[in-house]
């Protein structure tokens, strides 16, 4: 038989003003939480947000081939930098360098115990970051086609009622896939096989406003964690 990993309930998560952003009250959630996931769209980007970016973003900004792929990454590096200091005590955005381990992990070059990990799924973003080690996935429901996915036992071994059930279950183990390999520095598609199992990692998934899923992983098994959404307002007073 083969294994069948144990996931996490997905909590119902959707926009109100009691999860928005705001912008002065990020000391107050990080000091409250390990872990803070922003969630952002490409609706939010601003030609004036390039300015935000150092030398070397601007390098790799023009490495992108389409406008969706440079406004995506220069959009989330901006309100990474934008949101980071409040956390860090610093006082401009352009104080924070922010690198990049071989694997791809975004790293602070002074902070180097802060946590930080990206997932895009259409025009969403998810920006997390974290008092630890983490690794995050947002996904838009859609059928999946990709037949490694499909047709790995971790993903059909589960009882669902219809096809849209059996959707969002496929979607919903492919971020606890996704976040596992960011937070221990996997290829995802390495993990598709049958005697794969969760183990050493802790999750947390959201079903948000009925048409994402958000997971995220950590080493820890208690840790405090917010989902905060951000908007055009938010990121004007950064």
């Amino acid at each position: 038989m083969h294994n069948t990993p144990a996931i996490p309930s997905l909590r119902p998560w959707s926009k109100n003003a009691l999860n928005q952003c705001v912008y002065d009250k990020i000391p107050a959630i990080w000091g409250t939480n390990d872990v803070i996931t922003f969630l952002a769209d490409l609706g939010m980007y601003h030609p004036s947000l390039y300015d935000v970016l150092d030398n070397s973003e601007k390098e790799q900004e023009q490495k992108f081939k389409t406008e969706y792929f440079k406004k995506r990454f220069t959009l989330s590096r901006s309100i990474l930098k934008h949101i980071l200091p409040p956390i860090l005590g610093a006082k401009d955005p352009s104080d924070i360098l922010l690198g990049k381990e071989k694997k791809g992990r975004i790293i602070i070059h002074s902070r180097p115990d802060i946590g930080i990990s990206l997932s895009y799924s259409g025009p969403c973003i998810a920006i997390t970051v974290g008092k630890q080690k983490i690794g995050c996935d947002i996904e838009v429901l859609r059928p999946i086609k990709d037949n490694k996915i499909i047709s790995c036992p971790i993903f059909i071994n589960y009882q669902c009622m219809d096809d849209k059930e059996k959707t969002r279950q496929v979607i919903h183990v492919w971020t606890l896939v996704e976040s596992y390999a960011k937070l221990f520095d996997e290829n995802p598609y390495s993990l598709l096989n049958p005697n794969f199992v969760f183990k050493e990692a802790n999750f947390v998934s959201y079903c948000i406003n009925k048409h994402l899923i958000f997971s995220l992983a950590s080493e820890k098994k208690q840790f405090a964690e917010s989902l905060v959404w951000l908007d055009n307002s938010t990121l004007g007073k950064c």
